[in-house]
């Protein structure tokens, strides 16, 4: 897998993927070995569960409205326009607790079995079964 040079059109996604996570839909965007980009959404209510990525950092760019994490015991708010930066091994969670939807562009570094774990557990609505599959794909819930 090559990086390629170029422009990746608006609503365009890596090979024709999107995929339903627990509700929310998911748009993968480039992919490298060194690299995993994506866009999420996240309706009002909706989260991530604490949990650490053994294997990779992870940075989200906040576009649109406000998602809550909480890591090491701190809560962060981040809104239109701030980047989280959250390093591998670090356990963290993310809310959307405000009452609009919101939108992030999320890299991971390296890929390593991210990209693997986001296919398998697309359209899954079983939350145990996405946490056994993050056991195979080196994320941990906590």
């Amino acid at each position: 897998m090559t990086f390629s040079k170029g422009l990746i059109s608006s609503g365009e996604s890596f090979r024709n993927q999107e995929w339903n996570i627990l509700g929310e839909p998911y748009r993968p965007i480039q992919m490298t070995p060194s690299s995993f980009l994506f866009h999420a959404e996240f309706a009002p209510g909706s989260g991530v569960p604490a949990h650490f990525h053994e294997t990779q950092d992870e940075i989200l760019h906040i576009l649109e409205g406000e998602l809550q994490f909480e890591m090491e015991g701190q809560t962060i708010i981040a809104g239109m326009g701030d980047t989280v930066t959250l390093p591998m091994g670090i356990a963290h969670a993310l809310f959307n607790r405000a009452a609009t939807r919101a939108e992030a562009l999320v890299v991971v570094s390296p890929t390593g079995k991210f990209h693997d774990y986001m296919a398998a557990i697309s359209g899954l609505t079983d939350p145990a079964e996405v946490i056994r599959l993050g056991a195979e794909h080196d994320i941990t819930f906590v």
